[in-house]
C-alpha cells in the first residue's frame, strides 16, 4: 500500500476526513431527532403505534441508504459516494423548507434524510481504511472520527434545541444543508488522500477475483480456517452474497456481526419509546430532547478520547463486550427513574460507553476486512444492528401499552447488560483464541493481501 504521512504522523486525508464527518453529522444530528420525532411527538401528537412504524420506516430507509452507500463506494470509489452523499443530504433539507407539515409529509422527508444519513455511515466505518492498512494507525484514525461524531451528537442537538425555541422544528434542516456545504469543501483533500490510500491495495472495482483470497492472508489464524470456505469476495466482481458470506464465515467478524445484532435488539425499544419518556415519565418539554442527547454526546467524546488512548492489546473482542456491557448499565442509570438529575449522568455514561465502543468496533471490522468489500461489508454489519431494531418497534408499543414505557426500558436495557455477559462465558474458548490472534499483533488483511501479491 502506498501511504503518506503527514507531519502530526497521521495518515495524510486524516483530518480532511474528520472535518467531512463532523460538519455533515452535526447537521444531521441538529436535524433528525427533533426535525422528524420530535415534529411527530409534539407538534403532530403521534401515538406509540404511529412513532413505532416511522422509526421503523426511518430504520429501514437508514440500512437501504448504508445498504446503496456500501455498493457505490466499492463500484464507483470515494468520490462518487461523497458527491453523491452531500447532495442527497441538502436536496432534502431544502426539501423540508417547501413542504406542508403532515405526518405522511414529515416521515417521507425524514426517510429521505435517513438514507442520506445511511450514505454518511460510511465515513466512519469504511474511509480510514482508503487511508491507511496499519493497525495501529487505523486504531487511531477510528478514534478520532469517534470524537468527532461525538462532538457531533454532543453539539447537534443542542443547535437543534436552540433553533426550536424560537424557529419552528422544520427549520432545523437547514442547519443541515449550510453544513453540507461546509462538509463539500473539506471532502476535496480528502478525495485526494483516498486516491493514493488505494495505490497497492485490492483493486476496488473490475479487479480479478481470482488473485484475491477470501482470508486475506497466507497466516493460519482462526478466521482464516473459516474464511477459506467463502468465495473470492475481495473481487471488484464480488456480490453483496459473497460480502456476507465472508462475515458469516470469519470467526471475528460474525462474533463482531452477532453480539452488536442482539445488543441492538434490546437497544431498538429505545426509538419508538424515547420520546414519550422524556414526555410523559421525565415530563420535559421538547427542547430537552436536545439537552440530554447533547449530554450523551459529551460522554461518547470523552469515551472515544479514552479509545485513543487503550494500548494495542486491549482493541480485542473481549475489550469490546466488556463496554457493550457497561453501555447496559449506563441505560438502566439513564431509564430507572423519573428524574432529570438521574436521566442526565446517565447519558453520559452510556455516551462514554458508546464512545469507546464505535472505533474499537471499526478497527476490528476494518483490519479483518479485504478493502474491496470494505464498503459491502461495513454495510452488512450496519444492516444487522439497524435492522435488530425491527422486532422492538413492533412489541415495545405493545409492552408499553401492557407494562409502561419506563419498564420497558429497563428490561430493554437489562437485556443490552446481559447479552455479551453471556456471550463471554458461553463462548469463552473461542473468544481467547481471537483475543489471543490480536494480541500477538494481527495486521490489517490488506497489508498481509498485498504480501501475498
Amino acid at each position: 500500500m502506498v501511504e503518506t504521512i503527514a507531519h502530526d504522523g497521521l495518515p495524510r486525508g486524516t483530518w480532511a476526513l474528520v472535518a467531512v464527518r463532523f460538519l455533515l453529522y452535526l447537521g444531521m444530528q441538529a436535524a433528525y431527532f427533533i426535525g422528524v420525532i420530535g415534529t411527530l411527538t409534539y407538534r403532530l401528537g403521534a401515538d406509540t403505534v404511529t412513532l413505532a412504524v416511522s422509526v421503523g420506516v426511518l430504520a429501514a430507509a437508514v440500512v437501504a441508504g448504508n445498504a446503496a452507500g456500501g455498493i457505490l463506494l466499492d463500484r464507483r470509489g470515494p468520490s462518487a459516494h461523497t458527491a453523491v452523499t452531500l447532495s442527497a443530504t441538502i436536496a432534502v433539507s431544502l426539501a423540508f423548507q417547501v413542504v406542508g407539515l403532515s405526518t405522511a409529509a414529515v416521515l417521507a422527508l425524514g426517510a429521505a434524510f435517513s438514507f442520506s444519513m445511511g450514505l454518511n455511515y460510511l465515513f466512519l466505518s469504511a474511509y480510514p481504511a482508503y487511508l491507511t492498512a496499519d493497525a495501529d494507525d487505523l486504531k487511531r484514525v477510528n478514534a478520532f472520527m469517534s470524537v468527532a461524531s461525538y462532538a457531533s451528537v454532543a453539539a447537534g442537538p443542542a443547535l437543534g434545541g436552540a433553533v426550536a425555541l424560537f424557529l419552528p422544528s422544520e427549520r432545523v434542516y437547514l442547519v443541515a444543508a449550510i453544513l453540507a456545504l461546509a462538509a463539500a469543501v473539506a471532502a476535496r483533500p480528502l478525495m485526494g488522500a483516498c486516491a493514493i490510500g488505494v495505490v497497492g491495495q485490492a483493486p476496488v472495482a473490475g479487479g480479478d477475483p481470482s488473485t484475491v483470497s477470501s482470508d486475506g492472508g497466507p497466516a493460519a489464524s482462526a478466521d482464516d480456517a473459516a474464511a477459506d470456505d467463502a468465495p473470492a469476495a475481495a473481487g471488484g466482481d464480488a456480490t453483496f452474497v459473497d460480502a456476507a458470506r465472508l462475515v458469516m464465515l470469519t470467526p471475528s467478524l460474525a462474533l463482531l456481526f452477532w453480539v452488536g445484532l442482539l445488543s441492538y435488539a434490546g437497544y431498538g425499544a429505545f426509538d419508538p419509546l424515547e420520546s414519550l419518556f422524556y414526555r410523559d415519565v421525565l415530563k420535559v418539554g421538547i427542547a430537552w430532547m436536545g439537552w440530554l442527547s447533547s449530554a450523551a454526546g459529551v460522554g461518547s467524546v470523552v469515551g472515544s478520547v479514552l479509545a485513543l488512548r487503550l494500548p494495542r492489546r486491549y482493541v480485542n473482542v473481549r475489550t469490546l463486550m466488556l463496554l457493550i456491557a457497561l453501555e447496559g448499565a449506563a441505560c438502566i442509570l439513564y431509564v430507572g427513574t423519573p428524574y432529570v438529575v438521574c436521566a442526565l449522568p446517565g447519558q453520559l455514561l452510556l455516551g462514554v460507553a458508546f464512545g469507546s465502543i464505535t472505533p474499537i468496533q471499526s478497527t476490528l471490522v476494518q483490519l479483518h476486512t479485504p478493502l474491496a468489500v470494505m464498503g459491502r461489508v461495513n454495510s452488512i454489519m450496519n444492516a444487522g444492528f439497524n435492522g435488530a431494531g425491527v422486532l422492538p418497534l413492533v412489541a415495545a408499543p405493545v409492552l408499553a401499552g401492557a407494562f409502561g414505557v419506563q419498564e420497558v426500558l429497563v428490561g430493554a436495557s437489562c437485556f443490552v447488560l446481559f447479552v455479551p455477559l453471556v456471550c463471554l462465558v458461553a463462548l469463552k474458548g473461542r473468544i481467547r483464541q481471537i483475543v489471543e490472534e490480536e494480541r500477538g499483533g494481527l495486521r490489517s488483511r490488506n497489508i498481509m493481501h498485498e504480501e501475498k501479491l
